[in-house]
């Protein structure tokens, strides 16, 4: 589809600069952006890539052109409160209509004649529908997908091929699951006995609120007994680890590899990045940012910030990975500290045992 620049700023509701009848095919990235293509600027301190960019137009925040007055003026340009989303719309429009969503059950998918489906549901081939499950309105079941005995889908679910839901998996509205992850699996619990590991039954369940998104290859353990639960508008990254019992709170992001060990609680918008490790019972608070590769071993309250194994407070680990940073300046000065003592020692006639004593003695005493 091809539109006009004029167009395209009355569909996103925004406020055009420049020439409003240059030609638009394509919306792109700014570093894949040619000649008929469109692009956007989130942020005014990438404005530098508009100068030498050969796109036809540009999608920016606003006030853009006051801040950055030396964009070249050829370009086109369209102002609005929220470039990303009106590029996303931009970028769908002019990739014309899209196919109308198909609905229904496959012949080659296997439904138990207990389940029990909302209208508009699709099931494609090889997905499989437990005994007694229920799924929602508008839910979208992919190739591969297995939804486990006495599962609840809310409306507007889409399972990915080969994600598997085990039995009693209750999600939400809108949950969107992603290839390969594996949701209420049994917890990694067991108990000595004669000198054994006893697997410890996990008969709990595992509850995902609405609008979460969960990453590929990820595994949510169900709980011992009650309930692991996932709070609503939690985003979750690719190869995400999640113990069972964990209660895990609102809007959280949780990156690639992070690792929640059982019975760990946290608050509404917490961040863990990418490798953080969470040792069990540990609670964390609201608005928490755990830093990359942290390692967290014991409760943080809310609002804080930390990073590094153990994990602290970020303005402290930044002054230890300072110090850190200057250990080689640190034992070159070290090294030429101990040659003026040996000099001094050796003019004062000191022999070097006992120069080292008296320095070991004094910072004792200090």
């Amino acid at each position: 589809m091809v539109a006009t620049v004029e167009q395209l700023a009355a569909l996103v509701r925004g406020r055009l600069v420049g020439d409003g009848t240059v030609p638009i095919r394509s919306a792109r990235p700014v570093a894949e952006a040619g000649p008929g293509d469109i692009t956007f600027i989130e942020s005014e301190r990438y404005a530098r890539l508009l100068k030498t960019s050969p796109a036809s137009a540009a999608i920016v925040g606003p006030h853009f052109r006051v801040a950055v007055p030396t964009v070249k003026e050829e370009l086109a340009v369209i102002e609005v409160d929220d470039p990303i989303a009106a590029f996303v719309t931009v970028r769908r429009h002019l990739a014309g209509e899209e196919k109308p969503r198909w609905t229904g059950i496959h012949p080659q998918a296997c439904v138990m004649p207990t389940a029990k489906l909302g209208e508009g549901v699709a099931v494609y081939p090889f997905a499989y529908v437990g005994e007694e499950a229920e799924i929602g309105a508008g839910t979208t079941l992919k190739p591969g997908a297995v939804i486990g005995d006495r599962c609840k889908l809310g409306e507007g679910c889409i399972i990915h091929p080969n994600a598997v839901l085990y039995p009693d998996v209750i999600l939400g509205d809108r949950v969107e699951v992603h290839s390969g992850t594996v949701l209420g699996g049994d917890g990694f619990g067991y108990r000595q006995a004669d000198g054994r590991h006893v697997k410890i039954p996990h008969t709990g369940k595992l509850e995902v609120g609405s609008d979460v998104e969960i990453g590929s290859n990820c595994a949510i353990d169900r709980a011992t007994f009650e309930a692991t639960r996932i709070g609503e508008g939690t985003k979750i990254d690719n190869l995400v680890m999640i113990g069972h019992n964990n209660q895990i709170g609102r809007h959280n992001l949780l990156c690639g590899q992070v690792g929640i060990a059982g019975s760990c609680k946290t608050g509404d918008y917490v961040v863990m990045a990418g490798q953080a490790g969470i040792k069990d019972k540990v609670e964390i608070g609201d608005g928490v940012v755990v830093g990359a590769q942290a390692g967290v071993h014991r409760s943080i309250p809310s609002g804080q910030q930390v990073l590094g194994a153990p994990a602290i407070p970020v303005r402290e680990q930044r002054r230890l990975f300072q110090m850190i940073a200057r250990l080689p300046e640190f034992y070159k000065q070290f090294r030429e500290l101990a040659a003026q003592v040996g000099v001094l020692s050796a003019a004062a006639g000191i022999p070097q045992a006992a120069a080292a004593s008296e320095d070991a003695k004094d910072s004792t005493e200090s």
